[in-house]
């Protein structure tokens, strides 16, 4: 059922309705862009009865009938069922039904509290691994949220997504090797492809042990202001570290000149400074993240060719911003 507050989601998708056609046609080139698909919005909290841990998700499902591929979405530390909503719009629109999940321990409800920057520990990141691990063993069980059919996802075709502490979650799924602490492996061989918006190194031990075992596809987006030193020392130049020490084979690197950590929570903040991503930075993630789900997902070529060539991504990008592939 959609929360009491659904209206005010719903109203908030539409006001990212203008990131549609136009933005992915021009930004895609011919063949790559589609028309934008209207969306189905639906929310639920599943219960996780192995671990007696309630998991509160948002659907969105793209217009159509036929199978698409799916997107599960990891919010940072002290974020919700909101986070990530710009990116979620976009990816929808272009065709993928999207799931935010919301972890408990490290969600919004911790904000306030004394000492919250303790949730950044291993046993939650273990915690958020299985809420994503318990979402996809749901879509394989459920067949229906209220108006969402769950039917229509295709269970081969799934991608994880995540900002910040949703982002080392991200990397963990997607195969990062961790220290004895962290057993057994948290790698999910379900999941087919990643995107890591503000990615991390290792927090100990070696970056390349760390990220050798990284197999699948993986996009790394960050910024040259991407740093939080109040709640960790990362730096902005670490945040490439992932993409750095991850073995050749569709990986690759954005990074975007200004863009600050909390822009690429993709969520409408007006409360906090360089909280909302501008519109150049908006746009250049929906159609980098878009063309690689494209790739990844859907094995559409002209995508791949548009992230790999010269002409494609490359030729978009302002002249202080990075792009590398591997």
């Amino acid at each position: 059922m959609v929360s009491p507050d659904g209206i005010g989601h719903i109203a908030a998708d539409m006001r990212l309705i203008g990131f549609t056609i136009a933005l992915l046609a021009s930004l895609l080139g011919p063949g790559v862009g589609h028309a934008a698909l209207p969306i189905t919005l639906c929310e639920g909290v599943w219960l996780d009865a192995v671990r007696s841990r309630p998991v509160p998700v948002r659907i969105r499902m793209p217009g159509g009938g036929g199978k698409v591929g799916v997107i599960l979405f990891s919010h940072g530390l002290g974020g919700s069922l909101d986070a990530g909503a710009i990116w979620a719009h976009g990816w929808a629109e272009a065709g993928f039904a999207v799931i935010n999940i919301q972890h408990r321990g490290t969600d919004s409800a911790i904000f306030g509290k004394p000492g919250f920057r303790s949730a950044l520990n291993g046993e939650q990141l273990i915690s958020r691994v299985r809420d994503i691990q318990f979402v996809i063993s749901e879509l394989g069980r459920r067949k229906a949220q209220d108006r969402c059919d769950l039917d229509r996802i295709d269970l081969s075709r799934i991608g994880v997504a995540g900002h910040s502490f949703g982002a080392q979650t991200v990397q963990a799924i997607a195969g990062q090797r961790f220290s004895a602490a962290i057993e057994p492996p948290l790698g999910d061989p379900r999941v087919r492809a990643a995107v890591a918006l503000s990615p991390s190194p290792p927090l100990s031990g070696s970056p390349e042990v760390a990220f050798s075992t990284v197999h699948i596809p993986f996009l790394s987006i960050t910024g040259t202001e991407d740093a939080i030193p109040f709640v960790t020392p990362i730096t902005a130049r670490q945040r490439q570290e992932p993409f750095r020490f991850m073995p050749a084979g569709e990986k690759y690197l954005l990074v975007l000149q200004g863009a600050t950590h909390e822009m690429f929570a993709g969520q409408i903040i007006h409360t906090m400074l360089n909280g909302e991503p501008t519109p150049y930075i908006r746009e250049t993630v929906i159609a980098a993240t878009v063309a690689f789900w494209r790739a990844t997902l859907d094995a559409d070529r002209g995508a791949l060719r548009w992230l790999q060539s010269p002409e494609g991504l490359r030729a978009e990008l302002r002249p202080k911003d990075l792009f590398e592939s591997k």
